[in-house]
């Protein structure tokens, strides 16, 4: 293969994907205007295992409308609104964005992220138009600033909401900084990672002896050539829900040359960072890198030099670029005056993939600790989660050392049967894995008494046989003598994932009045049987001693039941002599305090004149109502002159009103006819009593 150093290793704009953490900032004089003429919210139905420990599951929080707090941001040919809130996420999470608008005569509107979406209009109970956007498991590609436009008569509209997507800090990648002998360690994410730099003299980041450096800052913690002549570097990103690390690709001309050659994976327009490093007794050597033996042009590499306490030399050298094409493909060889050549290949990839490797998809486990496992190979790196009976579980991958073989564990199913997923996605690519457990349970059974029958079934899983025996005695544990005739096992169904029921019936002979009888059933958990005495009836129905406590069980309910009932009516009795009239009237006969008696209006006669057209009324709102009844407003008509209408109070008994309501209604009516009009008091102006319906009185 002939090939030359592709040209430009740093006049093509370097990659770097920007990061942006959103600042909730009080506008004072934006916010006063029309700020009802436009609501925005978000629902989210949080999934607590997408980002918690491995050793729970992810049960989901009810669902709650959170205001944003949309403000009109600025006014003209269009009305923006803004959010106050940012909408913020976890991966993986169910979300519905909802604008709310007061907005009269809406023609059209649509959704717009990278594309355009008709929006779905309906409206609230209070007439309003309502639009939402639902995401389902929402994915790190999708966080952005999403816009709503609306066109209507009276203006139009632009509603942007900007969605934030909480997550464990990206891998890390290195890049040269500009214009400078340094490089840098950047990793994305939100929110915001610190980035920490490990040296190590093994291979492994966990290494006892380190050296960090931490910083906020976004564009990471550059380091100057001179400080990274360690043997093994690993830069690492930090944030609240996780932590992520690369090592720098390095060709050490001290190790033994891996085979097959170390690969490093890229895409076109990521930038290329390769190291040589060398060590030797003195500085009198030379190392270069050089692409399909070729020398790297002139501005693509810088090197360093450092001397160490016992006068041996260290050299390093850098190729990079900033946004890598697929010409950048193939073998780089670091050479040395001093040291064997070591040789690494450079895949500079169209985009990016997820190759899951086959592997055994069904396992019924017991009692023992199990996992399930997934080994696979991807660029860029996945995001991934589990998933089970609708429910996320988090995902923790382990990389190899070269950082392309990729698996991840899962170990929390609780010995529960059923089927789980792996789930798997990059920019490019989605991959999913779908696994069947089987827990083995040992049989629980239900014994059925039937007539001249005994059923017994049982569930658990692999199916279960059966052994019928005959006990000795009436009530012994020694149950031996096994029975074979009549005898019928039923072929085992399965209900459910992991579940079969089984099912076998004894056919009793009429050969022993009394007798003890045991079924048992059997699978490779365990084994499980039931027991019953039973006594043949001259009917020849089986029964046993449960069966006589059911009855008397049975039946001290129903006597239960049937006192509670007679209790129920006796004060229900009792209490209907509460609702007696009370409507009696004081009139004194003397000087005297005590000189009076009562007059019950119950012995007094209706006048007739009093009676009122039910027909004539008109009835408005209910102003009050009680035990006896309500009192609603009307309208009268004809109750002065003919054609007049007055509005008026009527109080009128509830239907089907019982005797002691309807004479405490017309007690309440003759002492009012009686005491006559007074200005101070409610005036009787009519009542309904000849109707078949509700008894009434205006006042």
């Amino acid at each position: 293969m002939t090939a030359s150093w592709p040209h430009s290793c740093s006049a093509r704009t370097p990659f770097h994907l920007a990061v942006f953490v959103m600042t909730a900032v009080a506008f004072t004089s934006t916010m006063t205007q029309n700020t009802s003429e436009i609501m925005c919210g978000f629902i989210s139905q949080k999934d607590e295992g997408s980002e918690a420990p491995q050793t729970s599951v992810a049960p989901k929080v009810p669902n709650i409308l959170e205001d944003l707090g949309c403000y009109l941001n600025s006014q003209g040919t269009e009305n923006i609104y803004q959010t106050i809130k940012n909408v913020e996420v976890n991966v993986f999470e169910d979300i519905e964005l909802r604008i709310t608008m007061s907005i009269p005569n809406i023609i059209s509107c649509f959704w717009f992220f990278k594309k355009s979406k008709a929006c779905e209009l309906s409206f609230d109970s209070e007439n309003r138009y309502i639009t939402s956007l639902a995401f389902s498991q929402i994915k790190e590609g999708q966080a952005g600033k999403y816009t709503l436009l609306v066109t209507s008569k009276s203006g139009n509209y632009r509603v942007v909401v900007p969605v934030l997507i909480q997550k464990k800090p990206a891998k890390p990648y290195f890049r040269k900084r500009d214009k400078s002998d340094s490089i840098e360690c950047i990793s994305e994410s939100y929110p915001q990672p610190s980035v920490e730099w490990i040296f190590c003299k093994t291979p492994e980041k966990s290494c006892p002896y380190k050296r960090h450096e931490e910083t906020g800052e976004i564009d990471g913690k550059q380091m100057v050539q001179h400080e990274l002549f360690q043997t093994y570097i690993w830069c690492c990103a930090v944030n609240v829900l996780g932590r992520e690390c690369t090592s720098l690709f390095t060709i050490d001309l001290n190790e033994r040359q891996a085979a097959p050659f170390p690969e490093l994976l890229l895409k076109v327009s990521e930038p290329l960072l390769i190291r040589c490093r060398a060590v030797h007794q003195n500085y009198k050597f030379r190392i270069q890198l050089s692409f399909e033996n070729r020398e790297v042009e002139q501005g693509c590499h810088f090197e360093g030099l450092e001397y160490q306490e016992n006068f041996s030399a260290i050299r390093i050298q850098y190729v990079f670029v900033s946004a890598a094409e697929k010409n950048y493909s193939g073998h780089y060889t670091c050479s040395s005056t001093a040291h064997p050549n070591q040789t690494a290949l450079i895949t500079v990839l169209e985009k990016g993939f997820i190759n899951i490797t086959d592997s055994k998809e069904d396992f019924e486990i017991g009692e023992e600790e199990f996992c399930f496992e997934v080994n696979f190979t991807a660029y860029p790196p996945v995001r991934c989660m589990w998933l089970y009976s609708n429910r996320t579980f988090p995902c923790i991958q382990s990389y190899s050392v070269g950082g392309h073989s990729i698996s991840s564990k899962f170990c929390n199913h609780q010995h529960q049967s059923g089927i789980y997923v792996f789930y798997a996605e990059n920019d490019d690519a989605v991959a999913t894995k779908k696994f069947t457990l089987y827990v083995r349970r040992k049989p629980e059974i239900r014994m059925q008494l039937l007539f001249k029958q005994i059923s017994c079934v049982a569930e658990g899983y692999p199916a279960s046989s059966w052994v019928w025996r005959n006990c000795l005695e009436l009530n012994s544990s020694n149950c031996a003598e096994e029975i074979t005739e009549g005898i019928q096992n039923f072929l085992p169904e399965r209900r459910s994932l992991g579940s079969w029921i089984s099912s076998s019936t004894l056919h009793v002979k009429e050969t022993a009045t009394t007798f003890s009888v045991e079924c048992c059933a059997n699978n490779s958990a365990g084994s499980a049987c039931e027991k019953r005495f039973i006594n043949l009836s001259v009917a020849g129905a089986v029964s046993s001693p449960l069966d006589n406590a059911a009855f008397y069980v049975s039946v001290g309910f129903f006597l239960l039941l049937i006192t509670f009932v007679l209790v129920f009516f006796f004060l229900k009795y009792k209490k209907q002599f509460k609702y007696e009239s009370q409507w009696q009237m004081i009139q004194m006969i003397g000087p005297s305090d005590n000189e009076y008696i009562y007059i019950d209006f119950r012995e007094f006669e209706y006048d007739i004149k009093w009676e009122f057209p039910r027909e004539n009324l008109e009835f408005g709102q209910v102003l009050g109502s009680g035990a006896f009844g309500k009192v609603v407003t009307a309208t009268a008509y004809g109750i002065n002159n003919a054609g007049d209408s007055v509005q008026v109070a009527v109080k009128m008994l509830k239907e089907k009103p019982d005797t002691a309501e309807e004479d405490a209604l017309m007690s309440e009516l003759k002492m009012m006819t009686h005491i006559g009009s007074h200005e101070n008091i409610v005036n009787l102006l009519g009542a309904c009593t000849l109707s078949a319906q509700n008894k009434m009185k205006m006042n």
